[in-house]
């Protein structure tokens, strides 16, 4: 099934596109403290400050700035975990680059919610 659907090879592609994404994410926003990904399993760190790299939100809790986020994606038709200071990214395998890009630009939106709460 996997091969025969070109689910590997998809995903390796869109890892990359993905990979690529996540690292502008990085540049552009002052709320990203880091992006991980392999293939199509990612997380983004969000921080409240870049240089102490403090976390938007506590271990094993929340804070409004994530929900925000949250509750922007679920709006805007993205559907993602987002847990204490991250969101994972993480697409289906037969995810098309459109659509990747599409999703990514959702996040892009939904991260000025968490910018504006960066300390420095």
């Amino acid at each position: 099934m996997y091969e025969e659907d070109n689910l590997i090879e998809n995903a390796r592609k869109m890892g990359a596109v993905m990979k690529s994404l996540g690292a502008d994410l990085l540049t552009k926003h002052r709320s990203v403290g880091a992006v991980r990904s392999i293939g199509l399993f990612g997380i983004v760190e969000l921080v409240r400050s870049q240089k102490t790299l403090q976390p938007m939100a506590p271990f094993n809790g929340t804070s409004d700035e994530m929900v925000a986020l949250g509750t922007f994606c679920r709006e805007h038709g993205l559907y993602t975990l987002v847990r204490w200071n991250t969101f994972f990214t993480n697409p289906p395998l037969c995810i098309s680059e459109e659509q990747m890009r599409e999703a990514f630009a959702i996040i892009d939106r939904g991260l000025d919610v968490t910018d504006a709460a960066v300390k420095d």
